[in-house]
């Protein structure tokens, strides 16, 4: 029995690092694109419209994958599902490296965002089905290392950029996250994979996934109109640097980018890190409520004020009050129905994809017709929705009658 124990103990740990770590490397490749986007756009010498739709071609491929979450990923093994979408999106990011024209770069796009999207699900619902009742704390865990991740890869973008230009990055990250892959399966091929708390067993195949109690419940519903609406912070962590590069390039240099979106990192950090420390004090629903209203409030102030400091330390803020929010989502998501994480958490996510769809166009659109600082008011509104969301309409488990 205590063989059998340490074993088990081996098993997770093994597949909890490695979890980590793809989740870790999915976070770097996403700053490392959002602060050399502006120099991707002069490299193929695009417009804003034309460059939004580098984002419109990921989020196209990470709707497919929401959708493949939401009627394949609980009937499969998602430890080996992990280790073939990590090796996926590592080679595509080394071939977003290589690509020679802007078509390519595309298509190779539709690539990242599937593989992205369903590596960045399977990361948090794995963890979920491995933890069981203590998913909060493990998946703001797992969401605390997508922030260092997201910390460190637009400085090293800045430093990549220096060395041997925009792709340098592309290249090394991708081949770093092939080689965990290649490490994952020989240690998993050695050790096996680890029982899960949730059933017990990898596979959910004999069981029916419940798609009618899904669709008719109505916390999944409101949780994904907040997807639709966290999908505007997404954007604006991708694009900031394009959009200060806009303001003015001489003032917004790329190593400043590369700083703010550091600070705003740092400051996620500290927002999943304090998460996962409260999760056992304070809801995750109370927090994604006011979460949205002060962050909408800062960013207002951001868009008012328009001074270099001001967006270093307001972005600091930002990831503060609002770096948990992704988290939040899985959270409430993965409660709602925790036999069938993946299912549930992928139903938001569509909306979550589509959002980004919608952000990606409709915000590239008005900065191509000069109203680029009155589009980010979108985003404001995006987030108000959500607080009146959480205010007035979602109820959690076993607080239906009572207050968020």
């Amino acid at each position: 029995m205590n063989q059998n124990t340490a074993d088990q103990k081996r098993k997770l740990l093994i597949a909890t690092i490695f979890t980590f770590v793809f989740m870790a490397g999915y976070a770097l490749s996403s700053g490392i694109l959002g602060t050399l986007m502006p120099r991707i756009i002069e490299y193929y010498n695009l417009s804003l419209s034309a460059a939004s739709t580098i984002n419109i071609a990921k989020e196209g491929g990470n709707t497919a994958s929401m959708i493949f979450a939401l009627l394949v990923v609980d009937r499969l093994d998602k430890s080996r599902l992990l280790l073939v979408m990590g090796l996926s999106f590592g080679a595509a990011l080394l071939l977003f490296g290589f690509a020679p024209a802007f078509a390519v770069l595309l298509l190779i796009q539709l690539v990242i965002g599937f593989s992205g999207g369903l590596l960045d699900n399977l990361c948090a619902t794995y963890v979920s089905d491995l933890y069981g009742e203590r998913r909060a704390r493990f998946v703001s865990i797992l969401h605390t290392l997508y922030a260092v991740g997201n910390m460190v890869g637009p400085k090293f973008a800045s430093w990549s950029y220096s060395v041997g230009g925009w792709t340098l990055s592309f290249l090394t990250s991708g081949a770093a996250l092939v080689i965990a892959g290649v490490l994952y399966f020989l240690l998993t091929k050695m050790v096996g994979a680890p029982a899960t708390a949730v059933g017990g067993s990898e596979s959910t195949a004999a069981r029916a996934i419940p798609y009618g109690q899904i669709l008719r419940s109505k916390n999944l519903w409101w949780l994904s109109v907040v997807s639709l609406a966290f999908a505007s912070t997404t954007y604006l962590i991708v694009w900031l640097p394009t959009y200060l590069d806009w303001l003015n390039p001489a003032v917004y240099t790329t190593d400043f980018c590369a700083n703010v979106m550091t600070a705003f990192s740092f400051g996620m950090l500290i927002s999943r890190t304090g998460l996962a420390a409260l999760s056992g004090k304070m809801r995750t629903e109370t927090y994604a409520k006011w979460s949205c209203l002060f962050s909408a409030i800062l960013f207002v102030a951001m868009l008012m004020v328009q001074q270099p400091l001001f967006w270093l330390g307001g972005m600091f803020l930002f990831g503060v009050i609002s770096g948990a929010s992704y988290t939040a989502r899985f959270v409430l998501s993965c409660q709602e129905f925790p036999e069938y994480s993946a299912t549930a958490s992928a139903f938001t996510g569509v909306f979550g994809a589509l959002g980004n769809v919608l952000y990606s166009a409709g915000i590239g659109a008005l900065a191509d017709a000069g109203y680029y600082t009155q589009a980010h008011y979108s985003i404001v509104a995006a987030l108000l929705i959500g607080f009146l969301v959480f205010t007035f309409c979602y109820r959690a488990p076993g607080r239906e009658k009572t207050a968020g």
